[in-house]
């Protein structure tokens, strides 16, 4: 199994890589090693490779070589700038110095200085030159340098226009050559495990899967590619109009090396069907949770002990507590639970999501702050997805108030969804199409508009006043069942022992 990023947080990843180890193959998952470098270890009895990217020299785009040629005496970098003005404090001192002259010597000493310097007129007149010539090319940097950091505009789509018209969709080569950092990292751990499959995860796997698959076919090796598209790439939240053309092109060259395509959704099932013009719709293997086994939870605690999300709060079981998880960004419009809280007085906000200490998690404290809620907002890290179910099962309300608009937010059964479920908890979503039909459909919660504050303060109000209610469908035989991990793998198993059977 491949992936581009570090396996932590990744539960999708971290459970189909254990699920396969625990059906009998032996599973090795790469990841992009984290800063503190290449690591091993297991997670059940799948095997974790942590790799270091290798570096690429970055291709100059076409912002970088006009701006060269508007400010050509930008420094290289900011650092290399700071460098050379450092010169300027040098020069002076020596002007100083040599302003004074033989005067200043005591005549301690009968020798002088071996060599002569310069006359004292022609080292100001060169100081001056050279602090001139400093400062102009200092003048240029930051302003060349800006252009470095800017993915959208009218020159990126030209660029990317220019370089589809010539190259199709092998143009993700000159547009965003990322992937080929990942491939020529991660070749040498696929040559020495020697896969019967390549479990390629997301969209930047598929290429380098596909590549090496390639390489093996030619020279006589048959592996089997299985591509798990996780997300709709054309509705990628994306940097830039060049970097999506990138990404779309990448994904559509080499998704035809495929054996099997697997997906989170039906309805990213069938936009992947059209989209590809797949000869078969791509199995769903929905982001469900393992279910709930109480005894699991027990040897585990957070750092301060707590076992649960109620405790990790400090909260008794009368007060009530609405719980989001997952990653924290504007996009999953956490901002509006908080504000909500303004008029749900009685209400506390548990937030179990990464980077606690990042400027957005700040600003969500700072409105919490601003609405009279600072007391009641909680943060709190990650928890490991086999006992994530258990921890946030003693809330009394699962809220996932997702931003509309965005595709693949609009077809998204994400993984929180189903957490809540197998939590028991019932839930309160945003009006994003497939999550809001399924809980009309299953009768599990309520829907409130997108970013509107008042209207998700009344779904939650309306939700925690019959409580009941709302948990009755988990009561349904089988239910629970359908949505958990061990349904979907299943799924997996069937997947790979038909895609191995004429290699076994």
């Amino acid at each position: 199994m491949l992936v581009d990023n570090t396996i932590d947080g990744d539960s999708r990843v971290q459970k189909s890589a254990r699920a396969m180890a625990d059906a009998g193959w032996e599973v090795h998952l790469l990841g992009k090693a984290p800063v503190a470098g290449a690591d091993e270890y297991e997670i059940g009895q799948a095997q974790v490779h942590r790799i270091p990217l290798k570096h690429l020299v970055a291709r100059k785009t076409l912002r970088l070589r006009l701006h060269r040629l508007r400010y050509p005496l930008a420094y290289p970098s900011k650092a290399r700038s700071e460098f050379k003005r450092n010169q300027i404090e040098v020069d002076r001192a020596e002007l100083q110095v040599g302003s004074i002259g033989a005067a200043a010597r005591t005549g301690i000493s009968a020798a002088g200085p071996t060599t002569r310097g310069l006359p004292f007129v022609v080292q100001r007149v060169a100081a001056k030159v050279r602090r001139d010539f400093i400062e102009a090319r200092a003048k240029q940097t930051p302003v060349a340098l800006g252009a470095r950091v800017k993915h959208d505009g009218t020159l990126e789509d030209i660029e990317a226009r220019v370089w589809t018209a010539l190259m199709g969709d092998r143009a993700w080569r000159r547009l965003d050559p990322l992937p080929y950092r990942y491939e020529i990292s991660y070749q040498a751990e696929i040559d020495r495990l020697k896969p019967d499959l390549i479990h390629a995860h997301d969209f930047r796997m598929i290429g380098v899967a596909a590549r090496y698959v390639a390489r093996a076919r030619r020279s006589g090796r048959t592996i089997r590619l299985v591509y798990d598209a996780h997300e709709f790439v054309p509705g990628l939240n994306a940097p830039g109009k060049k970097w999506l053309a990138a990404q779309i092109g990448y994904e559509r060259e080499h998704i035809g090396y495929a054996d099997a395509v697997v997906t989170v959704s039906p309805a990213l099932a069938e936009m992947l069907e059209a989209s590809h013009s797949l000869v078969e719709r791509p199995e769903v293997t929905l982001n469900a949770p393992p279910k709930l086994v109480a005894s699991e939870n027990a040897a585990w605690a957070t750092e301060s002990g707590a076992r649960d999300v109620r405790a990790a709060c400090g909260l008794s079981a009368e007060v009530q507590l609405a719980v989001y998880c997952g990653a924290a960004g504007p996009q999953r419009g956490l901002l509006t639970l908080v504000e909500a809280l303004e008029f749900l007085p009685h209400t506390h906000a548990a937030f179990v999501t990464n980077n606690l200490d990042g400027a957005y998690v700040a600003s969500l404290r700072k409105k919490a702050a601003k609405v009279g809620a600072s007391d009641r907002v909680h943060f709190m890290p990650y928890v490991p997805y086999d006992v994530l179910v258990g921890f946030l099962s003693t809330a009394d309300i699962g809220v996932h108030p997702l931003r509309k608009g965005p595709v693949n937010h609009e077809v998204a059964l994400s993984t929180k969804f189903f957490e809540f479920m197998q939590a028991r908890l019932p839930v309160v979503v945003s009006d994003v199409k497939a999550m809001a039909d399924e809980v009309g459909r299953v009768g599990n919660g309520l829907v409130f508009r997108s970013e509107d504050t008042k209207d998700l303060a009344r779904a939650v109000e309306a939700v925690l006043g019959d409580r009941e209610r709302f948990r009755r469908p988990y009561d349904r035989p089988g239910m629970l069942d359908e949505w958990s991990w061990e349904a979907q793998t299943e799924r997996y198993v069937a997947l790979y022992e038909r895609l191995l059977a004429d290699l076994s």
